[in-house]
């Protein structure tokens, strides 16, 4: 599927967005964000936090922990209408604290709001993924 221009150009925003989780780039990460006090983003398993001075303490918190945090948007849905942007992905998220690895899947929509020519995020929403095993010989799948 080709991509249109605006839709190119929130891709690249999505892009950055995973590119300062990973890094743990707060400042990155203000210049992403819409600085409002509607912006909302829930993080796998927690409550929302809505404000802009929430959402950036939040971010501010998790980049503090210890360890690393690898995060990859997989299978990525991009859709427009407007100035309004939204964007449907998975998420492919590997942790490594203590010398141990932990790896997880999330769902995650993204929103993004075309202010003065450029896209900023206003809504982050990741949701885990239950790990669904293979089945087994009787075609029974369990989750874990």
């Amino acid at each position: 599927m080709t991509l249109t221009g605006d839709q190119q150009a929130v891709a690249e925003r999505n892009e950055a967005f995973y590119d300062a989780l990973t890094q743990r780039d707060l400042i990155a990460m203000e210049r992403l964000w819409f600085p409002a006090d509607w912006v909302e983003c829930v993080h796998p398993g927690m409550a929302p936090v809505r404000g802009w001075d929430a959402v950036r303490e939040s971010w501010s918190m998790l980049f503090s922990a210890a360890g690393s945090l690898l995060v990859a948007a997989i299978d990525v849905q991009i859709r427009l209408i407007g100035d309004v942007a939204w964007v449907s992905c998975n998420e492919r998220i590997a942790t490594r604290s203590d010398g141990r690895m932990a790896s997880s899947l999330a769902h995650a929509t993204n929103v993004f709001v075309r202010h003065d020519r450029a896209w900023r995020m206003a809504v982050h929403h990741a949701s885990a993924v239950p790990f669904l095993a293979p089945p087994d010989a009787d075609g029974v799948t369990t989750v874990n």
